[in-house]
């Protein structure tokens, strides 16, 4: 009876931790992402390859991803990368790699759902920076266009 009791309970909790992660996260827009996640400056690593289309050109790559409860990044896309080219694939290489922690406002580690411009090559001017990343801002998105 007890061992029927102990697997009853291991089910329903496994079950209850699948529903939970399959919740759909909030979503937050960049600007206020730092309210509930916050990116480890150490952590952002890229897979870049030696020979690329418009890879030491000026650019930028718009990308969607989740951050997880445990800081990670998952359901990583690229939503826009100007100029085309392969840009998109380093920057969603960068993506996969960010690692966050929650701030004390997020301390149960909800789940979100956001988006953030990578840059590329870009000019030392910020004036000039800013004008380069703007086709790759996005106003709006929301959790279907994951």
């Amino acid at each position: 009876m007890n061992r029927f009791i102990v697997a009853m309970f291991a089910t329903l909790s496994s079950t209850a931790a699948f529903a939970q992660s399959t919740e759909a996260p909030k979503v937050v827009a960049p600007e206020k992402l730092a309210s509930y996640w916050v990116l480890l400056s150490d952590s952002v690593e890229a897979d870049v390859p030696n020979i690329a289309k418009n890879i030491s050109a000026p650019g930028c790559a718009a990308v969607s991803f989740v951050v997880e409860k445990d800081g990670s990044a998952s359901q990583i896309k690229v939503q826009r990368v100007v100029p085309a080219g392969d840009l998109g694939r380093i920057a969603q290489s960068m993506a996969s790699h960010m690692r966050f922690e929650p701030t004390v406002a997020n301390s149960g580690r909800g789940r979100v759902f956001s988006w953030l411009i990578f840059p590329f090559n870009s000019p030392a001017d910020a004036a000039a920076r800013s004008a380069m990343m703007q086709p790759c801002a996005i106003k709006d998105l929301g959790w279907k266009d994951r």
